[in-house]
């Protein structure tokens, strides 16, 4: 992975040189070719179709090597870790200011596990502990010495924007984090019991007792009770199973309200970053807004604000685009899917029986599929019913867009709902991914489309429709595969900051598509391990200041040991992720029946079971 990483880089010195350098002393050709079409990605400024289509093969044929090859295998300590024996010209300075950008599920996690864990502090608090007897600590508003102030763009937090997630990892890191912050998420929060994938009738019948045929039938608490041991070790906590049902706005709704006073008092909303600035004198980072505030100095900007992030830009660029449509510019790094998810969303009634668990059940149909659950909406409101549609968008097959001569006018206008966005480099309309939820305001002719796309593919109604006909909010999205492979890694040195480093967390470092539910506990997993790493360094450093001699990790080394621990998992989720988006909305005909077949024959041989529990094992 490093081999390559730096041919390419010579590469890039002598653009005269023969295109084979990067690829000299590679022998297996499912290699070569991954690293020649990454290479050619990279260095063209032009996104066209042909690239686009390089960037899929990449990530297709990466399932097939992905774990023999092991991209992301941690090289020896010896490599990947350098040892600070002179401190003053080697050491970062101690971490005391940091700014997170974003306040998501990643952002919020990042500031408990900052200003509000014991768990996480624990190194640091021992190295205190140790030169410092008597107790005494430097002067902070903090509880263990880092102040983080969360930056996000949004006016405030919608508690009613977003669907129903689930929460099985990252639950289980949520308790390390904060034993009682995790408890108030499963107040608020129904147990989820169980997984049943259904398909309509293979045969035609007029039965309508049997409107669908079971493929697959998960009972999630039992599962994890009979695995191994690092599934049940990672996902059983105090004899209670980490699986939970909760709405996205009810979750940041409690990880906002739970933080320390002082931090939710420095919290900044409105504000949108254009730019990452060296503070003068080498004494930080300075943070600048679009409305033309700034903030700082800063230690450390931990970019955990989603895709188009501004603080990815930075780190692969060392600029910041003022506009956030233009993000990701020259480097692209992501791919319309050609599928499309449509939410419907039902509050809950007071008065409404809430019951003690939940299930997710799922429909599938011809070129789509449906998902029905009910979701916690916090521990003194009635719960949330949520239905979900993915389905193909109509002008794509797979990433490719039809040509403009083969689409119909029909079905076309069905599809064509969905707010567009344009990107110059892909010449031509894209389906927006919606990062920030905005509701589909037609709510009328949302709910008749919806409808009519649910009775177009065959998907069994029986629980989506009523939940559809009632909703009170309707959201869409684009999915869209974005590229796991990053020259720059997931942190970059300020120069001139005296040391300063931004970093990435999340969705900025890893978004991943929605087809295993992982989005949301792989980034509480990245907030517990990054702040692990921060209060490591802070640590080393005062060991340091009590002993010259001392021999400790340096801060880079311990961001790279941080991203080469959580980049394989996630790289693997967003794989997997990638073939069952596909393979879910098989199309009518063969595809629909392969994967009706290849559903029920891996939830009888245990494969299905598998890939959820190793999915949702929190790896940290």
């Amino acid at each position: 992975h490093l081999a390559w990483k730096e041919r390419l880089q010579e590469k890039y010195k002598n653009k005269n040189n023969n295109n084979d350098i990067i690829t000299t002393g590679i022998h297996n050709p499912f290699q070569k070719m991954m690293i020649k079409s990454f290479y050619s990605k990279c260095t063209n400024h032009k996104h066209s179709f042909v690239q686009k289509t390089t960037l899929l093969t990449l990530l297709v044929l990466t399932t097939i090597p992905l774990e023999v090859i092991s991209l992301a295998s941690s090289p020896s300590t010896a490599s990947s870790t350098k040892l600070i024996s002179n401190p003053q010209k080697d050491a970062s300075p101690p971490i005391k200011r940091v700014a997170i950008i974003g306040a998501g599920i990643a952002g919020l996690s990042l500031a408990h596990a900052l200003e509000n864990s014991e768990e996480c502090a624990s190194s640091y608090t021992n190295a205190l502990r140790t030169k410092n007897q008597d107790g005494e600590e430097e002067e902070s508003s903090s509880r263990y010495g880092i102040e983080a102030t969360l930056f996000d763009s949004r006016k405030s937090l919608d508690y009613k924007s977003g669907s129903g997630i689930q929460l099985n990892g990252g639950m289980a890191i949520l308790q390390k984090i904060n034993p009682a912050l995790q408890r108030k998420v499963a107040n608020a929060a129904l147990p989820l019991k169980a997984v049943r994938s259904r398909t309509k009738p293979w045969f035609n019948n007029d039965d309508s007792n049997n409107p669908f045929q079971t493929l697959l039938e998960l009972n999630i608490e039992e599962a994890i009770k009979n695995a191994d041991d690092d599934v049940k070790n990672g996902l059983i906590v105090n004899g209670e199973t980490m699986a939970y049902a909760i709405m996205r706005g009810a979750l940041q709704e409690i990880l906002l309200d739970e933080l320390p006073s002082n931090a939710c008092d420095r919290a900044q909303f409105g504000k949108t970053l254009t730019g990452i600035k060296e503070e003068k004198g080498g004494e930080g980072i300075t943070c600048e807004f679009s409305d033309g505030s700034t903030y700082g100095p800063f230690d450390m900007v931990i970019g955990c604000d989603g895709i188009k992030s501004a603080v990815k830009e930075y780190i692969d660029t060392r600029k910041v685009s003022p506009d956030p449509a233009m993000r990701e510019g020259s480097q692209g790094g992501s791919i319309y899917s050609g599928i499309r998810i449509q939410f419907a969303v039902k509050d809950g009634d007071d008065g409404d029986e809430v019951p003690s668990c939940t299930e997710l059940k799922q429909y599938f149909g011809d070129g789509a599929y449906g998902l029905y659950g009910t979701f916690g909406a916090g521990a003194d409101r009635p719960p949330t019913n949520c239905a979900f549609l993915a389905f193909l968008d109509d002008d794509y097959i797979g990433p490719f867009k039809k040509k403009a001569d083969s689409l119909d006018g029909g079905d076309g206008a069905i599809v064509s709902s969905l707010k567009k966005e344009t990107d110059d480099n892909n010449d031509g309309d894209v389906v927006a991914e919606n990062a920030d939820w905005s509701q589909s305001m037609q709510k009328a002719d949302t709910r008749e489309k919806f409808i009519e796309r649910v009775r177009k593919s065959s998907v069994p109604d029986l629980e989506i429709g009523p939940v559809v006909e009632k909703a009170d909010r309707f959201f869409e999205v684009g999915v869209y595969f974005h590229n796991p492979f990053s020259l720059r890694g997931w942190s970059r040195e300020v120069k001139g900051s005296g040391g300063r480093r931004c970093v990435l967390a999340g969705d900025a470092a890893h978004a991943m598509p929605p087809f295993l539910g992982q989005g949301g506990n792989q980034a509480v997993q990245d907030a517990y391990s990054l702040a692990k790493a921060i209060f490591e360094h802070n640590a080393n450093v005062e060991m340091i200041r009590e002993d010259n001699s001392e021999d400790v990790k340096d801060l880079g080394g311990l961001l790279r040991d941080y991203e080469q621990k959580r980049w394989f998992p996630t790289t693997s989720i967003t794989v997997k992720a990638i073939f069952l988006g596909y393979l879910e909305t098989g199309s009518e005909g063969f595809l629909s029946k392969f994967r009706d077949v290849f559903f029920f024959t891996m939830g009888k041989i245990g494969v299905a079971k598998k890939v959820f529990l190793d999915a949702a094992t929190p790896k940290v």
